[in-house]
């Protein structure tokens, strides 16, 4: 799924006007440039994270989570260092899920540049959408 397909798909489930994306994200902050200049771009799992943590702190005011550190689990949680907040704050939600690799024993992992299928991305958005519900 591309960047702007993701954006608009994700203001639909939320019932917000999918007019000019852009704008409205970049205006509230909840979107960065780089997802205008790369609209046409597949989505990767950080950026999946980035824009919904965003979306849900600026758009629907749901507050950080303080206490992240059982996100330290994640064995690449800190492989970018400015996606790890994004990635904690949806990870402990329950809104995206790790990754289990079992090389030596076995451990988790985020994935940060991997891509999902269109099914997993519809079941992050409704469980963001979901998450509003219960605030």
């Amino acid at each position: 799924m591309t960047r702007e397909k993701f954006i608009k798909r994700l203001l639909e489930v939320f019932g917000e006007d999918t007019g000019d994306v852009f704008s409205n994200g970049l205006e509230n902050g909840w979107l960065e440039f780089e997802d205008k200049l790369y609209h046409e771009d597949e989505i990767n799992r950080k950026n999946i994270a980035r824009i919904i943590h965003m979306y849900l702190l600026k758009v629907k005011g749901i507050s950080d989570l303080q206490d992240i550190s059982k996100a330290g689990e994640l064995r690449d949680l800190y492989d970018c260092r400015v996606c790890a907040n994004h990635i904690a704050q949806v990870y402990l939600r329950g809104i995206m899920s790790a990754k289990e690799l079992s090389v030596n024993g076995g451990f988790l992992w985020f994935d940060l540049n991997g891509e999902d299928d269109t099914s997993a991305i519809e079941d992050y958005l409704i469980r963001a959408y979901e998450i509003t519900k219960n605030v």
